[in-house]
């Protein structure tokens, strides 16, 4: 006998067939016995009567959904090749796009057959929701670190910012040297400055961006920390061994050691990053790229410089 936090199963829909259509047991009786609805009970005796079987249970779970156009194979690979997407974006495209209710498992396994994805044995469970820390304007805050390409010996220097996820600045050069973090950091600042000055930076411990020897005071002689504090830019630190700190650069690294050379030159693939690839962390249904970002999210700051451009010429006309 069936209980309310029970399914029926197999026997169950035999017995109640019978009980009603071939014993005339009342099907409030029966319904009340296995906790289902009378609705139920007529569904099932139903069928019986009309076709002398016993009614087939349906498996659990719902049909999956297969009849897919003849465009969609083709549109995920491109999406693949153009913007080096995973399954998780495509299909999140393909829904916002298209409206399409498709899986994340079905595109994975299209590319899979293709040869455009691999398998990972390392692949967690789901992990407990996390919450994605961020500034809300551009140039509030930076990141930046060092990388090396293991093929070439390569180092790598980035300015990514916090908001909106664009580098602002990128080099490549055969050492990483505070000489070199000074001077991406002092391009970058240059570049935006007619939007308005970057108020801090993050980084980690590294020689390039902070002295670890320092005296009973606490103060050092480094070349990034002095520039910092002449230029009114706030140094954050990463704590040690929390590499999560500095994520967001960690993660940009990733995909700059997976595509760079898929292009011609560096300023080639900082292009490609901030202005054809849609972010995942942005506003992916609009399709948001870093660069749409960034200057969204610099509004206010382009608003506020225009207002004071335009009391200041009339401050002068007064005059």
């Amino acid at each position: 006998m069936a209980s309310r936090s029970q399914k029926l199963n197999k026997y169950d829909v035999q017995c109640i067939v019978r009980d009603v259509v071939d014993f005339n047991q009342p099907a409030a009786y029966i319904a009340k016995l296995y906790g289902i609805s009378r609705q139920r009970v007529y569904q099932l005796c139903k069928h019986y009567r009309e076709t002398n079987e016993i009614p087939k249970l349906k498996p659990p779970g719902r049909k999956p959904y297969r009849e897919y156009p003849a465009w969609l194979v083709p549109t995920i690979v491109r999406y693949h090749s153009r913007y080096k997407m995973g399954a998780t974006m495509i299909a999140q495209l393909l829904r916002s796009q298209y409206g399409m209710n498709i899986d994340n498992n079905y595109v994975h396994r299209i590319l899979l057959l293709r040869g455009l994805a691999m398998e990972d044995p390392k692949k967690k469970k789901r992990r407990k929701p996390w919450v994605r820390y961020e500034r809300h304007h551009s140039l509030s805050a930076v990141h930046m670190d060092w990388t090396q390409l293991t093929s070439s010996g390569i180092w790598t220097c980035a300015v990514l910012d916090d908001a909106s996820r664009m580098i602002l600045a990128m080099i490549e050069t055969p050492h990483a040297t505070a000489q070199a973090s000074v001077a991406l950091l002092d391009e970058a600042r240059r570049a935006y400055e007619h939007i308005g000055p970057i108020q801090s930076v993050i980084v980690d411990h590294g020689v390039q961006f902070y002295a670890n020897k320092r005296d009973k005071n606490g103060n050092a002689n480094h070349m990034f920390e002095q520039y910092c504090e002449s230029k009114n830019i706030k140094l954050i630190l990463c704590k040690y061994h929390h590499p999560q700190s500095n994520g967001k650069i960690e993660r940009f690294f990733q995909t700059y050691k997976k595509y760079r050379f898929d292009f011609a030159s560096l300023d080639e693939f900082v292009y490609w990053y901030n202005s054809v690839r849609p972010h995942m962390s942005l506003d992916l249904d609009h399709m948001e790229t870093p660069e749409k970002a960034f200057y969204r999210k610099a509004q206010d700051i382009i608003l506020g410089n225009f207002m004071r451009l335009i009391e200041n010429e009339n401050k002068e006309e007064v005059l």
